[in-house]
């Protein structure tokens, strides 16, 4: 190479590298701003706080730190469900870089507010029958992010019950009643018609018992008993994880067992539950953020399913209701409740 070539060429170097310096400069002294919609989490629960802090430290791992370079603006419901809607038109209104939305009804009230700004789901249970995605492998919108197996897991879960409780005969399903969440209206349907067959294959009958808008519980356990209900199959849904521990104390004083769909119900007294691991999602929904951030679109990232399942049983409860554990399905139990 020439001497006038060579001293061109590192001009030319030292001038790129100049602009990626200049670029990566801008890049780190951005401040992002990220909604969080959930409606079924309350800003002082515990439990929720504990799931933010899974996501938020692994934001903080990635790079993102609230009060530095992240803004996270939050809406938190606390089982008003009704005001998903609003609530996703404040964070949309507030132009955020991107939208972490929890679960169904809160992806479906994003969704419907914004087609362009990216969503990052972490519990949807059906995000191909809810329509939010085409399919797992290929969203093709707006919208990817980490999801459950809910609804694949209610025959295991029935079959937990009866292995527990094995004279069972007639299980009452417990959801919020219809009319608050459409998107819920049909999950909660899906949910119902799996369970009925699931049921079915067991020996069992399985009857919808509506939890209403005024949480009332008392009128919830009237209808179980009048109807000779023997076992509870709670959903996880705004409304029965506000009155969780109602739903529990009432179902022992009536020596009812209950199966639910998530560890929270068991923590407040519930019998026992198997699903995947709700905290990995929240970690894994960090990555989503981090690579949408950094320039990836929702629609080229493959939704990404659980691989990790807990069976977690409350022995107290089992033993203030009369039902003896099997040990080796106690043996086989991720954690136990005392």
């Amino acid at each position: 190479m020439r001497r006038r070539e060579f001293i061109s060429f590192l001009g030319g170097v030292a001038a790129a590298a100049a602009g990626l310096t200049a670029t990566r400069a801008q890049q780190s002294a951005r401040v992002w701003r990220i909604g969080y919609l959930s409606s079924t989490e309350g800003s002082d629960e515990p439990q929720a706080q504990s799931r933010h802090l899974v996501l938020e430290t692994a934001l903080a791992r990635l790079g993102y730190i609230e009060g530095k370079n992240l803004i996270l603006e939050r809406r938190m419901l606390g089982g008003q469900v009704e005001r998903s809607n609003e609530a996703a038109a404040e964070l949309v209104a507030l132009r955020p870089d991107l939208i972490v939305a929890v679960n169904t009804p809160d992806v479906a009230a994003a969704m419907s507010m914004t087609k362009t700004v990216p969503i990052v789901f972490v519990n949807p249970a059906d995000p191909i029958g809810s329509g939010f995605i085409n399919s797992l492998a290929r969203p093709l919108g707006n919208a990817t992010g980490t999801t459950g197996l809910t609804i694949d897991l209610i025959g295991k879960r029935l079959e937990v019950l009866q292995e527990m409780v094995p004279d069972l005969k007639r299980i009452a399903f417990v959801s919020m009643e219809k009319g608050l969440s459409p998107s819920l209206d049909r999950v909660n349907q899906n949910k119902f018609d799996v369970a009925t067959k699931a049921a079915g294959s067991l020996g069992l009958t399985i009857a919808w018992r509506s939890l209403s808008k005024s949480r009332d519980v008392n009128a919830l356990f009237a209808k179980v008993a009048g109807e000779g209900d023997q076992a509870l199959y709670v959903v996880f849904d705004p409304l029965t994880i506000e009155v969780r521990e109602q739903i529990a104390r009432l179902a022992i004083a009536s020596k009812i067992p209950t199966a639910c769909e998530i560890r929270d119900y068991v923590v407040s007294g519930g019998l026992m539950s198997y699903t995947y691991d709700r905290m990995s999602n929240f970690e894994r929904a960090a990555l989503f953020v981090d690579k949408i951030l950094k320039g990836a679109k929702p629609a080229d990232l493959p939704v990404e399913q659980p691989t990790k399942f807990e069976l977690v049983v409350n022995r107290t409860t089992a033993k203030a209701i009369g039902v003896a554990i099997p040990p080796p399905l106690l043996a086989r139990a991720d954690e136990v409740i005392d």
